[in-house]
Protein backbone atom coordinates (compact mmCIF):
# COMPACT_ATOMS: atom_id res chain seq x y z
CA UNK A 1 0.00 0.00 0.00
CA UNK A 2 1.46 3.32 -1.12
CA UNK A 3 0.41 6.49 0.70
CA UNK A 4 1.32 9.91 -0.67
CA UNK A 5 1.02 13.10 1.37
CA UNK A 6 0.67 16.55 -0.24
CA UNK A 7 2.14 19.30 1.97
CA UNK A 8 1.44 23.03 1.73
CA UNK A 9 3.70 24.56 4.40
CA UNK A 10 7.51 24.40 4.36
CA UNK A 11 7.90 23.01 7.89
CA UNK A 12 9.06 19.40 7.86
CA UNK A 13 5.95 17.55 8.95
CA UNK A 14 6.97 14.19 7.54
CA UNK A 15 7.01 12.81 11.10
CA UNK A 16 3.35 13.54 11.69
CA UNK A 17 0.79 11.16 13.17
CA UNK A 18 -0.01 9.75 9.73
CA UNK A 19 3.62 8.83 9.09
CA UNK A 20 3.82 7.23 12.53
CA UNK A 21 0.71 5.16 11.80
CA UNK A 22 1.97 4.11 8.35
CA UNK A 23 5.32 3.02 9.80
CA UNK A 24 3.53 0.87 12.37
CA UNK A 25 1.51 -0.72 9.55
CA UNK A 26 4.51 -1.23 7.29
CA UNK A 27 2.95 0.88 4.53
CA UNK A 28 5.10 2.83 2.07
CA UNK A 29 4.72 6.60 2.40
CA UNK A 30 6.00 9.46 0.24
CA UNK A 31 5.75 13.24 0.50
CA UNK A 32 5.47 16.17 -1.92
CA UNK A 33 6.01 19.71 -0.60
CA UNK A 34 4.09 21.68 -3.19
CA UNK A 35 4.94 24.93 -1.42
CA UNK A 36 8.59 24.22 -2.33
CA UNK A 37 7.62 23.58 -5.97
CA UNK A 38 8.16 19.84 -5.65
CA UNK A 39 6.51 17.80 -8.38
CA UNK A 40 3.26 15.97 -7.95
CA UNK A 41 3.59 12.18 -8.04
CA UNK A 42 2.48 10.03 -10.92
CA UNK A 43 -1.12 9.05 -10.35
CA UNK A 44 -0.17 5.41 -10.96
CA UNK A 45 2.23 5.58 -7.99
CA UNK A 46 -0.49 6.48 -5.46
CA UNK A 47 -2.96 4.14 -3.79
CA UNK A 48 -4.03 6.47 -0.99
CA UNK A 49 -3.76 10.25 -1.38
CA UNK A 50 -3.73 12.40 1.77
CA UNK A 51 -4.04 16.15 1.19
CA UNK A 52 -2.85 18.03 4.25
CA UNK A 53 -3.58 21.46 5.70
CA UNK A 54 -1.95 24.75 4.83
CA UNK A 55 -1.97 28.48 5.46
CA UNK A 56 -3.31 29.22 1.97
CA UNK A 57 -6.87 29.92 0.81
CA UNK A 58 -8.44 27.61 -1.75
CA UNK A 59 -9.18 30.52 -4.12
CA UNK A 60 -5.61 31.90 -4.23
CA UNK A 61 -4.62 30.29 -7.52
CA UNK A 62 -2.87 33.43 -8.76
CA UNK A 63 -0.84 33.65 -5.57
CA UNK A 64 0.23 30.00 -5.56
CA UNK A 65 1.05 28.79 -9.09
CA UNK A 66 1.08 25.13 -7.99
CA UNK A 67 -2.51 25.25 -6.75
CA UNK A 68 -4.37 24.76 -10.08
CA UNK A 69 -2.25 21.71 -10.88
CA UNK A 70 -2.92 20.27 -7.45
CA UNK A 71 -6.67 20.66 -7.90
CA UNK A 72 -6.46 18.89 -11.27
CA UNK A 73 -4.44 16.11 -9.65
CA UNK A 74 -7.04 15.66 -6.90
CA UNK A 75 -9.77 15.55 -9.55
CA UNK A 76 -7.82 12.88 -11.45
CA UNK A 77 -7.44 10.88 -8.23
CA UNK A 78 -11.22 11.09 -7.70
CA UNK A 79 -11.84 9.90 -11.26
CA UNK A 80 -9.43 6.99 -10.75
CA UNK A 81 -11.23 5.97 -7.55
CA UNK A 82 -8.18 6.47 -5.36
CA UNK A 83 -8.63 6.56 -1.62
CA UNK A 84 -8.46 10.24 -0.63
CA UNK A 85 -8.37 11.85 2.80
CA UNK A 86 -8.36 15.65 2.97
CA UNK A 87 -7.47 17.42 6.22
CA UNK A 88 -8.34 21.10 6.87
CA UNK A 89 -7.13 22.93 3.72
CA UNK A 90 -7.00 19.51 2.06
CA UNK A 91 -10.64 18.85 2.94
CA UNK A 92 -11.50 22.26 1.49
CA UNK A 93 -9.67 21.51 -1.78
CA UNK A 94 -11.39 18.12 -2.05
CA UNK A 95 -14.77 19.72 -1.36
CA UNK A 96 -14.17 22.31 -4.10
CA UNK A 97 -13.12 19.63 -6.59
CA UNK A 98 -16.39 17.83 -5.76
CA UNK A 99 -18.42 20.96 -6.51
CA UNK A 100 -18.79 22.66 -3.13
CA UNK A 101 -18.07 26.25 -2.15
CA UNK A 102 -15.12 27.18 0.08
CA UNK A 103 -15.51 30.39 2.05
CA UNK A 104 -14.35 32.34 5.09
CA UNK A 105 -15.86 30.78 8.20
CA UNK A 106 -17.92 33.10 10.45
CA UNK A 107 -15.49 32.29 13.28
CA UNK A 108 -11.82 31.45 13.40
CA UNK A 109 -11.40 28.16 15.25
CA UNK A 110 -7.99 27.80 16.88
CA UNK A 111 -6.91 25.57 19.72
CA UNK A 112 -8.34 22.47 21.39
CA UNK A 113 -12.09 22.27 20.82
CA UNK A 114 -14.76 19.62 21.06
CA UNK A 115 -16.19 17.89 17.98
CA UNK A 116 -19.57 16.11 18.03
CA UNK A 117 -20.59 13.34 15.66
CA UNK A 118 -23.93 13.52 13.87
CA UNK A 119 -26.15 10.40 13.95
CA UNK A 120 -24.75 9.58 10.52
CA UNK A 121 -21.24 10.05 11.87
CA UNK A 122 -21.90 7.64 14.71
CA UNK A 123 -22.97 5.01 12.17
CA UNK A 124 -20.22 5.77 9.68
CA UNK A 125 -17.23 3.50 9.14
CA UNK A 126 -14.98 6.56 9.54
CA UNK A 127 -15.73 7.01 13.24
CA UNK A 128 -16.16 3.45 14.41
CA UNK A 129 -14.79 2.96 17.96
CA UNK A 130 -14.53 6.73 18.40
CA UNK A 131 -16.63 8.56 21.04
CA UNK A 132 -19.61 10.66 20.02
CA UNK A 133 -17.75 13.71 21.38
CA UNK A 134 -13.99 14.21 21.41
CA UNK A 135 -11.52 17.06 21.77
CA UNK A 136 -8.97 17.65 19.04
CA UNK A 137 -6.82 20.41 17.56
CA UNK A 138 -8.16 23.08 15.20
CA UNK A 139 -6.52 25.86 13.19
CA UNK A 140 -8.66 27.33 10.45
CA UNK A 141 -10.32 30.50 9.24
CA UNK A 142 -11.97 29.03 6.12
CA UNK A 143 -14.60 26.36 5.70
CA UNK A 144 -16.49 24.39 3.04
CA UNK A 145 -20.07 23.63 2.13
CA UNK A 146 -21.03 19.96 2.09
CA UNK A 147 -20.18 18.58 -1.36
CA UNK A 148 -22.97 17.05 -3.45
CA UNK A 149 -23.43 13.35 -2.76
CA UNK A 150 -21.57 13.54 0.54
CA UNK A 151 -22.70 12.96 4.12
CA UNK A 152 -22.05 15.32 7.03
CA UNK A 153 -20.51 13.37 9.90
CA UNK A 154 -19.47 15.90 12.54
CA UNK A 155 -19.69 19.51 13.70
CA UNK A 156 -18.38 21.85 16.37
CA UNK A 157 -19.75 25.00 17.98
CA UNK A 158 -17.78 27.14 15.52
CA UNK A 159 -17.96 25.02 12.38
CA UNK A 160 -20.96 23.34 10.78
CA UNK A 161 -19.10 20.71 8.75
CA UNK A 162 -16.21 19.09 10.60
CA UNK A 163 -16.15 15.83 8.62
CA UNK A 164 -17.72 14.24 5.57
CA UNK A 165 -17.58 11.12 3.45
CA UNK A 166 -18.80 10.74 -0.10
CA UNK A 167 -21.20 7.93 -0.82
CA UNK A 168 -20.06 5.35 -3.36
CA UNK A 169 -16.58 6.90 -3.41
CA UNK A 170 -13.52 6.33 -1.28
CA UNK A 171 -13.30 9.94 -0.15
CA UNK A 172 -13.30 11.66 3.25
CA UNK A 173 -12.61 15.14 4.59
CA UNK A 174 -11.76 16.39 8.09
CA UNK A 175 -11.72 20.05 9.05
CA UNK A 176 -9.86 19.36 12.31
CA UNK A 177 -6.22 18.30 12.76
CA UNK A 178 -5.69 14.84 14.27
CA UNK A 179 -2.44 14.50 12.29
CA UNK A 180 -0.53 17.09 14.32
CA UNK A 181 2.22 16.00 16.71
CA UNK A 182 3.48 18.44 19.34
CA UNK A 183 6.10 19.85 16.95
CA UNK A 184 3.41 20.95 14.48
CA UNK A 185 1.32 22.59 17.19
CA UNK A 186 4.37 24.58 18.33
CA UNK A 187 5.15 25.56 14.72
CA UNK A 188 1.70 26.98 14.10
CA UNK A 189 1.71 28.87 17.39
CA UNK A 190 5.08 30.40 16.49
CA UNK A 191 4.54 31.14 12.79
CA UNK A 192 0.85 32.04 12.62
CA UNK A 193 0.12 33.60 15.98
CA UNK A 194 -1.31 36.66 14.21
CA UNK A 195 -4.51 34.66 13.67
CA UNK A 196 -4.99 34.51 17.43
CA UNK A 197 -7.21 37.56 17.55
CA UNK A 198 -9.97 37.83 20.06
CA UNK A 199 -12.84 35.51 19.29
CA UNK A 200 -15.09 33.05 21.06
CA UNK A 201 -13.29 30.03 19.56
CA UNK A 202 -9.70 31.31 19.53
CA UNK A 203 -7.39 30.14 22.29
CA UNK A 204 -4.29 32.11 23.22
CA UNK A 205 -0.77 30.80 22.74
CA UNK A 206 -0.28 29.97 26.40
CA UNK A 207 -3.55 28.08 26.62
CA UNK A 208 -2.82 26.04 23.50
CA UNK A 209 0.62 25.02 24.72
CA UNK A 210 -0.66 24.31 28.22
CA UNK A 211 -3.08 21.73 26.82
CA UNK A 212 -0.47 19.55 25.14
CA UNK A 213 -1.62 16.65 27.31
CA UNK A 214 -4.16 16.25 24.49
CA UNK A 215 -1.40 15.13 22.09
CA UNK A 216 -1.50 11.37 22.91
CA UNK A 217 -5.28 11.38 22.45
CA UNK A 218 -4.82 13.18 19.13
CA UNK A 219 -2.56 10.40 17.85
CA UNK A 220 -5.07 7.80 19.02
CA UNK A 221 -7.83 9.64 17.12
CA UNK A 222 -5.76 9.82 13.92
CA UNK A 223 -4.79 6.17 14.19
CA UNK A 224 -8.41 5.12 14.74
CA UNK A 225 -9.61 7.06 11.68
CA UNK A 226 -6.87 5.60 9.49
CA UNK A 227 -7.54 2.12 10.84
CA UNK A 228 -11.21 2.54 9.95
CA UNK A 229 -10.39 3.58 6.38
CA UNK A 230 -7.88 0.75 6.16
CA UNK A 231 -10.45 -1.79 7.30
CA UNK A 232 -13.30 -0.38 5.19
CA UNK A 233 -11.40 -0.69 1.94
CA UNK A 234 -9.40 -3.79 2.89
CA UNK A 235 -6.08 -2.25 1.99
CA UNK A 236 -3.24 -4.54 1.06
CA UNK A 237 0.44 -3.94 0.52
Amino acid sequence: MRLHLLHHDPVDSSRNNISRWAANKGYAIAHSYLCNNEALPGIEDVDWLIVLGGSQHAWEEEVYPWLPAEKKFIARAVEDNKIILGICFGAQLLAEVLGAEVFVNPHNEIGWHEVTLTPEGQRSYLFQNIPEQFTTFHWHADHFALPPGCTRLAYSRATENQAYICRERRLAGLQFHPEYPLESVKYFVREFGDLMQNGPYVAGKEKILSQTEQIPETYALMAAILDNIDHQFKLKN
